[in-house]
């Protein structure tokens, strides 16, 4: 393998929408920046890209004040997020944005409140990465010419293999091109390549016993090396357990084109029940589909539960009145929906003990009429969706699969994205940004703060520490 030496003041190592923003505000101040990118395309894909677009803190407008924005965070990780962060994230979101907006991309509101700052164009919530030309794809467009504007560079095909350490500080980082090794010294680095939502081993390994029985609602590209590279040197790691994700139809496992990333079949599921191949409750539906999509994952077949709701669900609630309904969408894709008029011939269909699933419903319905909401020891909030007792003479159900979109853990940092080491003290000339860092969501009920969001605040802020 032959070698080549670069240098410069700032690597960053992921050319998504934390690495980018890092690199114009790094090299908008001066500073000699090479974004390095291990996809080889010119609209290289990455999970920035092909994002739904709503910019978000923990399903608050991000302009709106930093105390009711350090609330909310607060309020969906149960106070579990490390505080320095919380408070970096709440008093720079407003001006993450509009620095967003003065470096070319474009917002206008989409569906719902939390999608207030919407990049454009909207793009649909459709099955499949319909990504191209879509807001996030032209926020990622804009923010590389801006750092081409500004005398940083962009280099792609880029594979990250290690960190050099000088004397306990980072100062470079070793990388490979095709079968060309090149080695880049920096007074600081700067990681941002995503998660590890695709690497199977690394899924495996923190999150889900079977991780080929989990659907990828990603670009797939995020692989961890940027942890992995953290970690050798004495990074701590934390919250690796946790992920962001939904629960799809089960043919997404086959067919994830035409059920996945979109319709979610979460607003269905938190407002019914969910059941496990036994026919029982197991978890509370209340929570969200999030957290029920984290518990589930840690099953040893994590694509053997359904959703059991009604008619009146399926056709005057979130069957229809979703961001990106399941009804009609699920069926004319060619998906399975059950329809049963007891619960005894719904469990035959799919497969449980008729007398158990019934059980399990009237348990359900008795707790929400005598408002004690515990039904078999198992509790039911109204966290996410208010539940009403399911009508056992128009009952249907959907086979689930569990979607991963990001994980949420990952490298320690501290309010200005410096890593830590294991001691918590910081690492000279390292920093991260984005999905490959943890500590501000996951908390609680695996609380979500918000991808983009995160991905933004940090890369600004580490882009300006560095």
């Amino acid at each position: 393998m032959t070698a080549k030496n670069l240098d410069c003041d700032l690597a960053v190592v992921g050319g998504g929408l934390a690495g980018l923003t890092a690199g114009v505000a790094a090299a908008e101040r001066g500073l000699e920046v090479h974004v390095f990118e291990r996809g080889a395309e010119e609209d290289y894909p990455c999970n920035s890209r092909s994002a739904g677009g709503a910019f978000h803190v923990a399903y608050t407008d991000p302009t709106s004040t930093p105390v009711n924005l350090k609330a909310a965070i607060n309020r969906v990780t149960r106070g579990e997020a490390a505080p320095d962060l919380a408070t970096a994230m709440a008093e720079n979101a407003s001006r993450t944005v509009y620095w967003l907006r003065d470096h070319g991309v474009d917002f206008s509101p989409g569906p719902t409140p939390m999608h207030k700052f919407t990049v454009m164009p909207h793009r649909p919530m459709l099955a499949g990465l319909d990504w191209p030309n879509y807001g996030p794809d032209e926020m990622l467009k804009a923010l590389a010419q801006k750092l081409k504007a500004a005398g940083g560079q962009l280099i792609q095909r880029m594979e990250a293999l290690d960190l050099i350490m000088v004397d306990d500080n980072c100062r470079g980082i070793h990388l490979r091109l095709d079968d060309q090794k090149i080695d880049v010294s920096a007074n600081a680095v700067l990681i941002a390549d995503g998660g590890f939502q695709g690497n199977p081993s690394m899924v495996g390994r923190y999150i889900a016993k079977r991780p080929d029985l989990l659907v990828q609602r990603s670009a797939g590209t995020a692989t961890g090396d940027g942890i992995r590279m953290a970690e050798a040197i004495g990074a701590r790691l934390l919250m690796m357990e946790r992920f962001y994700g939904h629960f799809v139809a089960r043919e997404a496992l086959q067919q994830q084109d035409a059920f996945s990333p979109y319709p979610q079949v979460d607003p269905i599921a938190a407002a019914a029940i969910v059941i496990d191949n036994t026919g029982r409750r197991f978890v509370d539906e209340g929570l969200g589909g999030i957290y029920m999509s984290n518990v589930v994952s840690r099953f040893d077949n994590p694509a053997s539960t359904f959703t059991v709701f009604d008619s009146n669900i399926w056709e005057n609630g979130p069957g229809v009145k979703s961001v990106y309904p399941a009804n009609p969408t699920i069926e004319r894709s060619g998906g399975t929906v059950y329809r049963a008029n007891s619960p005894a011939d719904l469990a035959q269909q799919i497969g449980v003990e008729p007398r158990t699933l019934t059980e399990t419903i009237e348990c359900y319905n008795a707790c929400l009429k005598d408002n004690s909401f515990v039904a078999q020891g198992i509790p039911r909030t109204n966290h996410t969706v208010p539940a009403a007792p399911l009508d056992t003479s128009a009952l249907m159900a959907l086979p689930l699969a569990v979607g991963i979109t990001n994980t949420m853990g990952g490298i320690a940092i501290d309010g200005t994205m410096r890593v830590l080491d294991k001691d918590n003290q910081p690492i000279s000339g390292l920093f991260a940004a984005g999905g490959s860092t943890g500590g501000l969501e996951g908390g609680g009920t695996i609380g979500y703060v918000g991808g983009l969001i995160k991905a933004a605040v940090t890369g600004l802020l580490a882009g300006e520490a560095a």
